[in-house]
C-alpha cells in the first residue's frame, strides 16, 4: 500500500513539472515594443534650451524621414520656430509680426544687400529683371545669412508675390540656405494684390527640395489684409502650432482695455517685457498728447517702462502701441511709421478702435484690464 501511494505521488509531481515547464514555454513576452521615435515622453517634456536634446530629436527626424510628406501638418509642439520674412511696403512684415507675437518665436528679416528704390515704378523694373536673372540662375545678393538652424524644427517663411513668383530676396535666400533647410519643416505665408499663392509655393519646393512644406499655406491679399490678426490665428490653430515658451502668457491676459470718454476700445499687448511691465501698472489713466499732427498719440510713464532684453526695431502700423526708447515716451501710432530700430512695439489696437484716438489735440484715456 505505501508502495502504491509512493509510485501515485511520483507521478504527481511528473505531471505538475511538466505543466510548469509548458506553461513557460508559452508565456507571452511582457516587454514594450520600442516607441515611435518623436512620440516619447522624454522629448515632448524636455527643456526647450536643451541644446543636446535638440540634436537628438533632429536625429530622431532624420530616422522618420521616408514618413515625412507635403500632408505633414501637426508639427511636434515641443521644437522652436523661427520667422524669416522680406517685406517691401511693410504688409508682409505685419503679418510676420503677427505670428512672431502669437508663438513668442525668433524673427529675422531677408533683405536684399542694396535696397529697393521707393520709387514704385523704378522698384518694378527692378523687381522684373531679377526675376528674369533667376530663371538663368542668377541670383541677386542678399546680406541675411542664417549659419545653421539647428535651433529651429519649423521655419516660416514669408513673401510679397511679386508678378505670380517668390520675391526676388526669398528666392535666394532658399537657394543659398537649400541644403540646411533639408529636414526641416517650412510654413510659407505671403502677401498680394490679388494673385494667388500656388505658383509661389511650387517655386519654393523647386528651390528647397528636401524641405517638407507644412499645408496649407497662407495667402493675405488687398481684400483680406485687414483680417490678418484673425486669420493667422486660424492658420497657426490649423497647423497645430503653439507657444514655444509655456511662460508666455495666454491671448487672452494681453488684452487691455482703453476707455476714451464714453467709448471702449481693446488692445492685445506683446509678450515681452515692457509689454508686461505695461499691464501691471494697470489700471492706469494718462493724457495721450498729440505728436505730429496725429501721427502719433505719446505719454511718458512715470517711471519709464521696463524694455531690458526687449528686441527693439519695428516699423509702426496704424494701430501699433510702441516705446521710443531715446525718449522712453509710449507712442501710438494713428499712422502708418517709417522702420526705426529705436521703437519697440508692446501692443497693437485691435479692430478699428484707432479710430477713436484720430482725432486733433490730447486726449484724456483710461488703460485697464478688461
Amino acid at each position: 500500500m505505501k508502495k502504491l501511494f509512493l509510485i501515485f505521488c511520483m507521478v504527481l509531481t511528473t505531471i505538475f513539472a511538466m505543466a510548469a515547464c509548458e506553461g513557460s514555454d508559452n508565456t507571452t513576452p511582457t516587454s514594450q515594443q520600442p516607441e515611435t521615435p518623436g512620440q516619447s515622453d522624454h522629448e515632448t517634456e524636455k527643456p526647450e534650451n536643451n541644446g543636446q536634446d535638440e540634436n537628438d530629436q533632429e536625429g530622431n527626424d532624420q530616422e522618420n524621414g521616408t514618413d515625412n510628406s507635403d500632408n505633414i501638418t501637426t508639427p511636434d509642439v515641443s521644437k522652436r520656430y523661427l520667422v524669416l520674412y522680406c517685406s517691401r511696403t511693410s504688409n508682409t512684415e505685419q503679418v510676420a509680426e503677427l505670428i512672431h507675437s502669437s508663438l513668442g518665436c525668433d524673427i529675422m528679416e531677408v533683405e536684399p544687400t542694396v535696397p529697393y528704390d521707393e520709387n514704385y515704378n523704378a522698384m518694378l523694373e527692378r523687381a522684373q529683371d531679377e526675376l528674369s536673372a533667376i530663371r538663368q540662375g542668377d541670383f541677386p545678393p542678399i546680406k541675411t545669412n542664417v549659419a545653421n538652424f539647428d535651433d529651429y524644427d519649423t521655419i516660416f517663411i514669408g513673401y510679397p508675390i511679386w508678378y505670380g513668383s517668390i520675391a526676388t530676396p526669398i528666392q535666394t535666400f532658399l537657394h543659398t540656405h537649400a541644403s540646411k533647410l533639408a529636414g526641416k519643416r517650412i510654413a510659407l505665408f505671403a502677401t498680394s494684390g490679388s494673385s494667388g499663392i500656388s505658383s509661389s509655393v511650387a517655386e519654393a519646393k523647386r528651390l528647397c527640395p528636401d524641405a517638407t512644406f507644412i499645408e496649407p499655406s497662407l495667402l493675405l491679399t488687398s481684400s483680406t489684409l485687414s483680417q490678418a490678426e484673425e486669420r493667422v490665428t486660424e492658420w497657426l490653430d490649423k497647423l497645430g502650432t503653439t507657444q514655444t515658451n509655456p511662460e508666455v502668457p495666454s491671448t487672452s491676459s494681453l488684452k487691455m482695455n482703453i476707455i476714451v470718454g464714453n467709448q471702449t476700445i481693446t488692445a492685445t499687448m506683446e509678450p515681452n517685457a515692457a509689454a508686461h511691465d505695461f499691464l501691471s501698472r494697470l489700471p492706469l489713466e494718462v493724457t495721450l498728447n498729440d505728436f505730429n499732427n496725429i501721427t502719433e498719440k505719446i505719454f511718458y510713464p512715470n517711471p519709464p517702462l521696463n524694455t531690458e532684453g526687449v528686441t527693439q526695431g519695428c516699423t509702426p502700423m496704424r494701430g501699433d502701441i510702441t516705446i521710443y526708447t531715446p525718449w522712453e515716451n509710449v507712442a501710438i501710432f494713428c499712422k502708418n511709421g517709417s522702420k526705426s530700430n529705436q521703437l519697440i512695439k508692446i501692443g497693437r489696437i485691435d479692430g478699428d478702435g484707432i479710430e477713436t484716438l484720430s482725432v486733433s489735440g490730447d486726449i484724456r484715456v483710461t488703460f485697464q484690464h478688461p
